[in-house]
């Protein structure tokens, strides 16, 4: 069984934090499929955690700090970054002053890179498939230039939808729009699938309890922003 089969929390800021967010239990995923992704991708990011771990131009910090600002992220909010890979949403969240910060994502090499500039932000090795949440215990859930790469999207979807509180929001984002995913799509073997329409959405998370209420598609930016009902 692949390094992916379990969820490993990197580090903690402290007991009541985990109690509060995480489940005792998680659901486990028999695919090989599913565990050759994992794999693959876990061994590709780790490779390039330090190339990732730069400064990014201001251009692309202004479209962050938009898709930030578009999830209307409150004080005191539990923010879920989901494959956070070096943390560029951290600092943005974290000037919003939310109450726990939890970032998650299958490179652990990644993850060291985001617990040395973020010690407060609760880190755990895991696929969002499959992470523990604790049911209505999210304010707000990012998921940022990654979404392409889920393998399982339905079961993403549904574990997010479950951990969000009611009117607890979902992001969909990348700071590049559409035709930069193409590219990427293009140009090599890791998985990645194009980002959906709006409708698409619609149809995978309305059943969910979620609603699309937000859906931009500019050719330098994604952002799609659903609604636990």
């Amino acid at each position: 069984m692949s390094a992916q089969a379990r969820c490993t929390p990197v580090r903690s800021v402290g007991a009541a934090a985990h109690s509060s967010v995480f489940e005792s239990k998680w659901w486990v995923s028999n695919e090989r499929r599913w565990l050759e992704i994992a794999a693959h991708q876990r061994e590709y990011f780790n490779r390039l955690a330090d190339v990732f771990d730069v400064p990014q131009p201001e251009a692309v910090m202004d479209r962050l700090r938009r898709i930030v600002a578009a999830s209307g992220l409150h004080r005191d909010d539990v923010v879920l970054d989901v494959g956070t890979g070096a943390g560029v949403l951290l600092p943005l969240i974290q000037s919003y002053r939310p109450s726990l910060v939890l970032a998650c994502d299958l490179a652990d090499q990644m993850l060291a890179h985001v617990h040395t500039k973020n010690p407060l932000v609760r880190v755990v090795q895991c696929d969002i498939v499959r992470l523990p949440l604790k049911a209505a215990s999210v304010d707000i859930v990012f998921m940022n230039a990654m979404y392409g790469n889920i393998a399982d999207k339905p079961a993403a979807c549904a574990n997010v939808a479950s951990a969000l509180k009611p009117r607890g929001r979902l992001i969909v984002s990348h700071p590049e729009g559409r035709g930069f995913v193409e590219k990427l799509r293009a140009a090599g073997d890791l998985f990645i699938e194009s980002l959906p329409g709006r409708g698409e959405f619609q149809a995978l998370l309305q059943p969910l309890g979620l609603k699309v209420v937000t859906y931009w598609d500019e050719p330098k930016l994604y952002l799609m922003v659903a609604r636990k009902t």
